[in-house]
């Protein structure tokens, strides 16, 4: 019986041992409110899986810049950033990247993106280019909705010198709230918030103008005369019609429109929040794991007890309260491509960043032998065309989409996947003799391309050698996914066989 019992422990000792730890994901909170929700998403995943899956601990900091610090320090995991805010840590030395983003709409049909809007009382006679001298209700400094869009747009109306351009946007208001703005040096930002002492323009919902919620409350408060905010917060805050038909849009070409009409009228697209996390060790896999996990358990109308996209203590707490659930953002997407390069391009134009010479082309080169025809080309060009390398196509695609590079040529096939990171064809190749183009004459401008013929090749003495009886034949492709040697003669085998096995 002792040795029985001794087994059993020695047993339950080795299981110990050799338990696999379970990971914990530490989110950063910026306020009292979102640390208390974060306490009970904690309570609530460990009453789900109290044995099984990652766990959740919580890490409270003073704002997000903070929590950015934290998760480079490694005392914090992850949080969710507004795209304004994702630019930030994606910057040197932080060098944080988005591994999970919002989506809103609906699970048939996610949106991840949204509208940035101006939103104003309805009748109080002011269009889009007459906002100097009004004041102003912002989200936050560096947010999208209520700072990159709107002040990108009347960057050129603002007061020089525009560095700082705090000190430009202050000057170009009668007041504003613009919350995590320094209120010392920049006082005229922090002019219309209602926090408290130091709550006061605090990067937090301790400052009641902080956020969505927060700016349009300065409107209707009637603190401001226009409100930066996104499409959804309406909706949000109002629940019947009458009450949103009081309000209006500011439109880009100095008109106005109902809210509803936000699709055509609204100052920017932005893309959604997003969590981010170490770019090395960042624990993405665990991340996912957990709020994938959340998100069954805990998303919209899926439990009375913890909500995750809501909360009686605030709102937008950890994530929006817009959301209807997390899409995993895929791991070689960085900063610059989760951005999309019309936003990001549009931030470093805003912050003073620069942009490249845009008379000058910059081609992208896959691999080495490319590369060394293209710097012949840049020779003779005259400096007008540059180049760049990367190792594959995909690769070249990725930086054209984060501005790093201008154009390339693609095989039609790969057309495809470029078209789906939003890259379009401006060029085809003309495969016309030289004399049939003098034929043509001004009319080969304007003449579409014959393109090419897919063909299959094989030796003139396999005459027994058929399209019907390739199977169990060795051959040869361009690559994968190009037009002439995959895309077509794959499809074909499919429309015969109905079966995508082709390796077996």
């Amino acid at each position: 019986m002792r040795l029985a019992i001794c087994t059993l422990l020695c047993a339950g000792a080795l299981g110990l041992c050799l338990a696999v730890p379970r990971e914990t994901v530490k989110w950063c909170t910026i306020s009292t409110h979102e640390a208390t929700k974060c306490s009970e998403f904690r309570d609530s995943m460990q009453k789900l899986q109290p044995e099984t899956g990652p766990l959740v601990s919580c890490v409270k900091k003073t704002s997000h810049t903070d929590c950015i610090k934290a998760i480079v320090a490694n005392e914090a995991d992850a949080m969710t950033l507004d795209a304004g805010w994702v630019y930030e840590a994606g910057l040197a030395p932080y060098n944080l990247k988005p591994v999970v983003a919002e989506f809103y709409g609906s699970e048939a049909d996610p949106q991840t993106s949204y509208y940035a809007v101006a939103m104003v009382k309805k009748g109080s006679g002011f269009q889009l280019n007459q906002l100097k001298g009004k004041k102003s209700c912002h989200t936050g400094l560096g947010r999208s909705a209520g700072w990159i869009v709107p002040i990108g747009l009347l960057y050129l109306e603002l007061p020089e010198p525009h560095d700082p351009l705090e000190k430009a946007v202050g000057n170009f208001f009668a007041g504003s709230c613009v919350p995590c703005a320094d209120r010392t040096a920049f006082p005229k930002l922090c002019q219309l918030c209602a926090g408290k002492g130091s709550n006061k323009c605090a990067c937090s919902t301790h400052e009641p103008y902080f956020g969505y919620s927060g700016a349009l409350k300065c409107l209707l408060e009637g603190a401001g005369d226009v409100s930066f905010v996104r499409h959804m917060t309406m909706s949000e805050t109002f629940a019947n019609q009458a009450e949103r038909d009081q309000y209006e849009l500011l439109c880009r070409d100095n008109t106005r429109k109902p809210v509803n009409k936000y699709k055509e009228c609204h100052l920017g697209k932005v893309p959604s929040h997003a969590v981010v996390a170490r770019s090395v060790d960042g624990k993405e896999d665990s991340i996912w794991e957990l709020l994938n996990k959340a998100q069954e358990h805990f998303g919209k109308g899926k439990s009375a007890t913890f909500q995750l996209f809501s909360s009686p203590h605030g709102e937008d707490l950890l994530f929006t309260d817009a959301a209807h659930g997390f899409l995993r953002v895929p791991p070689k997407m960085d900063v610059k491509l989760y951005l999309g390069y019309e936003y990001f391009a549009a931030i470093q134009a805003l912050l003073g960043d620069g942009v490249r010479d845009s008379q000058r082309v910059q081609w992208c080169a896959v691999g080495h032998h490319e590369m060394a025809k293209c710097d012949e080309w840049s020779i003779t060009s005259g400096g007008i065309l540059t180049c760049t390398a990367r190792e594959t196509t995909e690769d070249c695609i990725a930086a054209i989409v984060k501005g790093e590079a201008d154009a390339m040529s693609l095989d039609g096939g790969l057309m495809y996947t470029a078209g789906k990171c939003g890259l379009v064809p401006v060029l085809a190749e003309n495969y016309m003799p030289k004399d049939g183009n003098e034929q043509l004459g001004l009319k080969c401008v304007n003449t579409l391309t014959e393109g090419y013929y897919a063909v299959a090749v094989v030796k003139k003495s396999d005459a027994h050698l058929t399209w019907n009886s390739l199977r169990g034949k060795k051959s040869c492709h361009t690559a994968v996914g190009t037009s002439a040697g995959w895309n077509i003669p794959m499809g074909l085998i499919y429309n015969h066989t109905g079966s995508c096995k082709f390796a077996t």
